[in-house]
């Protein structure tokens, strides 16, 4: 596929079952026809076609966003931190989408998420609990991937970096890295 999906795309390929992923990645980006992609799911070629169309569907129900500017990203990403840090649960929910979508990464190396969050008072309350749990005590803004990231540290140790992705003036998308294997070339504070 190409190499520029988005995330949001990603995160959307997600929420799709296993059987619609497979129907609709085999026919559509490797060209398998129906039959086959039937016997590798084990059922009929007339059940793969309606997984892929249905896949296909939910798809291109996804209208990219434009990218917000690194001002404003820069903007929601320190508002998100002051009012996790607060613990303010309302100012959070204001500053999230009511459809946001939390996906975490702690490759087994720490507590994360293992599946993605929905919805904007689920993933406020996530948010002021970690701070209340590894009660980080710095962050900076840094560029990541060319776009604005909030990185956390603990005792100068880097403890997650957040991105995310904006859509007018809320987040929709909250991505947490908390893997230290990931970001160990980020360094200290």
């Amino acid at each position: 596929m190409d190499e520029s999906v988005s995330t949001a795309m990603l995160v959307v390929m997600e929420t799709l079952t296993p059987a619609e992923r497979v129907a609709l990645v085999l026919h559509d980006v490797f060209g398998f026809p129906f039959g086959r992609i039937a016997e590798v799911l084990g059922g009929t070629p007339a059940a793969s076609r309606k997984l892929a169309s249905r896949a296909r569907a939910r798809v291109a129900a996804v209208k990219e966003r434009p990218r917000a500017s690194k001002a404003e990203t820069e903007r929601l990403l320190k508002a998100f931190k002051a009012a996790a840090d607060a613990g303010d649960l309302a100012e959070l929910v204001e500053l999230l989408h009511p459809e946001v979508v939390y996906v975490a990464d702690g490759g087994g190396k720490v507590t994360a998420a293992r599946k993605p969050v929905q919805g904007a008072e689920p993933i406020a309350l996530l948010a002021v609990r970690q701070i209340e749990i590894r009660r980080p005590d710095a962050f900076q803004i840094i560029e990541v991937n060319g776009q604005p990231a909030l990185a956390t540290y603990r005792g100068g140790e880097l403890v997650w970096l957040d991105t995310v992705e904006v859509a007018d003036g809320r987040i929709t998308t909250l991505r947490r890295l908390a893997n230290p294997e990931k970001f160990a070339h980020i360094g200290h504070i």
